[in-house]
């Protein structure tokens, strides 16, 4: 640990990483308060939610698989400024269309098409600092405790920015929190750009034809359906997203509410989501505080076979308890397993692939991991019209729950394919 802090080029892109973490919770938290805040028409919050994450999650299916290539062919750095000042941009622009357009006869395919670019810069800057850790760290044996260390930050970072959001948002609106996220994109790029590290992969340029691309690309997904240890934590970490964004969704258009009215606690919505995430943050550093001690009493692979289901039954809790505190405490736990499976996941893919490849191996992860609110924005907008939110909750954890026991159960036939 004393090496890496030792090392100012990863002491700086944790700096990026923090800046744009801070950035983009901001957004995403002002982006909620303003989906929530339509009333009227019947699950119009859930209607609102439902576009605004299928806008975020369509740039994951047409750059997913197409950013890795470029990622292994450019230097990493550039593509990493690229996108930082990109994103900065977009977020502008959503501030300025808040401020001036809303309401003109037009306006809304004009935000949810800013919203998509800063979700498609998004999708080079994600994979591309994943495939440049290793350079920056220079030491394979330093790399479980970089990624350890950054998943800690990015936390930690969060824990704060998901309480305090709900809380500026309340204050001085999302607007203004909007103006503050595309400033912090300043200081960002020009901390990307100080780094200087020497980047082991090749750099190729240019696309002989669309033809090479297309051969790069199934590169990536073909090491990513044949490498096992990928495999296994690829599916996994798809089907968790898929059901963890649905129970969101399902918890912000209006099964939060029904909580907290039968709690009897008078909060603003937005308000009681921050510190709603705040507690989920917590679990999340005490899953990553406890991480290394379980690896090492289970092991990679069966730690994830354990999780998966925690994290179902942990939260259908909530169903037959509607408590607000109680809410939090499930979040806390549940935080705590679902960082055991993302952080693990992480770790192996950047293991198990080598530097050439390992942006596209990356965007091939990103693809199916990134889908999933995509799919669950599509779902829990079909599911709304038949059930309601509360009910949508329960399902959707509940699939977690009966996915993650049949895994324990079959165990034996999939450990030949893992090691």
């Amino acid at each position: 640990m004393k090496k890496l802090f030792s090392n100012l080029n990863f002491i700086m892109l944790m700096f990026v990483q923090t800046v744009e973490q801070i950035g983009d919770s901001l957004t995403l938290m002002a982006l909620i308060a303003w989906a929530m805040q339509v009333s009227g028409a019947a699950h119009a919050s859930t209607a609102n939610m439902t576009i605004l994450l299928f806008w975020i999650g369509v740039p994951i299916i047409l750059v997913g698989p197409f950013s890795g290539v470029v990622i292994d062919r450019f230097k990493r750095k550039n593509l990493l400024a690229a996108a930082t000042a990109s994103k900065g941009i977009f977020i502008f622009l959503i501030f300025f269309y808040m401020m001036n357009l809303s309401g003109n006869a037009w306006p809304a395919a004009l935000l949810y098409f800013f919203v998509f670019m800063k979700s498609f810069s998004t999708q080079f800057f994600v994979p591309a600092k994943s495939a440049f850790l290793p350079d920056v760290v220079a030491d394979e044996n330093g790399l479980v405790k970089a990624n350890s260390l950054s998943a800690t930050l990015m936390i930690i970072t969060q824990i704060f920015t998901y309480a305090a959001a709900g809380i500026l948002i309340a204050r001085f609106g999302y607007k203004m929190i909007l103006l503050a996220s595309a400033a912090l994109y300043i200081p960002a790029l020009l901390l990307v750009l100080a780094i200087n590290a020497r980047e082991k992969h090749e750099e190729k340029g240019h696309f002989e034809s669309w033809g090479h691309a297309v051969a790069d690309i199934k590169e990536g997904f073909v090491f990513m359906f044949s490498a096992g240890r990928v495999k296994f934590v690829t599916r996994r970490v798809f089907i968790l997203m898929i059901c963890a964004i649905v129970f969101y969704i399902s918890l912000t258009g209006g099964f939060l509410k029904e909580i907290k009215d039968a709690t009897g606690i008078k909060m603003e919505d937005i308000k009681a989501l921050g510190f709603l995430q705040a507690a989920l943050g917590l679990g999340l550093v005490a899953g990553v505080l406890v991480l290394e001690k379980l690896i090492k009493k289970f092991g990679e692979i069966n730690l994830i076979r354990i999780a998966f289901p925690a994290v179902g039954l942990v939260l259908s809790f909530v169903y037959f308890f509607r408590n607000f505190y109680f809410l939090m405490i499930c979040g806390f736990f549940a935080g705590m397993a679902g960082v055991i499976l993302l952080s693990i996941a992480e770790t192996v893919v950047q293991k198990d692939s080598a530097a050439e490849i390992r942006g596209r191996v990356f965007s091939a992860y990103y693809l199916f991991r990134n889908t999933g609110p995509l799919i669950a924005s599509a779902l829990a907008g079909l599911l709304v019209r038949f059930m309601p939110e509360s009910a949508i909750a329960l399902t959707a954890v509940l699939c977690l729950v009966i996915y993650g026991l049949v895994n324990l159960a079959f165990r034996n036939r999939e450990n030949g394919a893992v090691k």
